[in-house]
């Protein structure tokens, strides 16, 4: 658990966009910006890791299956498209399963605790026990448990079930809105009632008086069957842009959530599984492929229902430079 201890007090920093940046409004998003907002932050995003091998296209996610020992799944994109299930998935994982491949999902949803995400899923026709699901909420629990901010926390974005951190007192700020400014350190789970009564309460309170700021969701956007769902990494980039301090970002690509990945999947193999025998099957370059890459797994980008879908994919990891090691269309 060492891996998970940083210095105890949190140093803020500071990232500036460049001059001409823009930030496109919610109503003009599509995947070419999202992409070009993701490029913007790739300073402060984990390192790629060049390599000489070549990628591997094939149809779909089962055709590859015998190249891996275990996988990681993100979910929207991956096994759900809002709430429609992705075609295909379920006998892709039943025949990953026949193969003794252990699965776990991997996701920056972190409004909701992983019993209600696998309720969620559930109702889908999928069937993943708890401990087969880490979300960036387990991650940010963890590294929170072992990093403690000192005063109250306020949590924001939180769905129904209570954020306990054993010796933090934790303020869910939706029900205590004039209790901003008497916060420590700021929590940001998911932004579902997310708007810009809330966003200008947190700027306003951070720029006052700046303090730490963990974002355990990443993601700027997720893929529903007809539009996006803002994430919480859209807002926060207007902070950014407007002087905020840099946050503490806690789901992929940073890699605490792959810790706890890769810690989990040993222990329900029951061995230790090699890195390269690993894939992290995702449909965001900079989230899924870029942390995969990172973090020396084997990273799977699919294109057919996520945030690429209907886009130039070619052309965007030329943009970004970022190369996965396969490229499938569907499970």
């Amino acid at each position: 658990m060492d891996n998970f201890i940083i210095k105890p007090e949190f140093i803020l920093e500071k990232f500036n966009f460049e001059g001409n940046f823009r930030i496109p409004p919610i109503k003009n998003l599509n995947a070419e910006n999202v992409v070009d907002i993701y490029q913007a932050m790739r300073p402060f995003f984990p390192q790629y890791h060049y390599n000489d091998q070549k990628t591997i296209l094939a149809p779909k996610l089962i055709n590859i299956l015998d190249h891996f020992d275990a996988l990681l799944l993100d979910a929207f994109g991956v096994l759900n498209i809002g709430s429609d299930l992705v075609p295909g998935i379920i006998d892709t994982l039943n025949k990953a399963r026949e193969k003794n491949i252990t699965l776990l999902v991997v996701t920056n949803g972190a409004s909701n605790n992983v019993s209600i995400k696998r309720n969620q899923l559930s109702a889908l026709g999928l069937e993943f026990s708890i401990e087969e699901i880490i979300s960036s909420r387990d991650a940010a629990e963890i590294f929170l448990s072992y990093n403690k901010p000192n005063g109250p926390l306020g949590v924001m974005g939180n769905n129904g079930n209570a954020f306990k951190i054993l010796d933090i007192e934790c303020v869910e700020l939706e029900q205590s809105v004039n209790m901003f400014d008497e916060m420590n350190s700021f929590l940001l789970l998911g932004t579902n009632q997310w708007d810009t009564v809330w966003q200008e309460i947190l700027f306003s309170s951070l720029k006052y008086n700046p303090r730490p700021f963990f974002v355990a969701n990443p993601d700027l956007v997720a893929p529903h069957e007809k539009n996006f769902s803002i994430e919480p990494a859209y807002y926060v980039s207007h902070l950014i842009k407007n002087g905020i301090s840099l946050p503490f970002w806690l789901g992929k690509p940073f890699p605490t959530i792959f810790e706890l990945a890769i810690n989990r999947i040993n222990e329900l193999s029951g061995r230790h599984i090699p890195l390269s025998r690993i894939g992290m099957v995702g449909d965001t370059l900079h989230t899924d492929i870029l942390g995969a890459n990172s973090f020396g797994l084997k990273s799977v980008l699919m294109t057919k229902y996520g945030l690429l879908k209907n886009s130039n994919v070619g052309s965007l990891i030329k943009k970004t430079g970022i190369l996965p090691d396969y490229i499938i269309e569907s499970p």
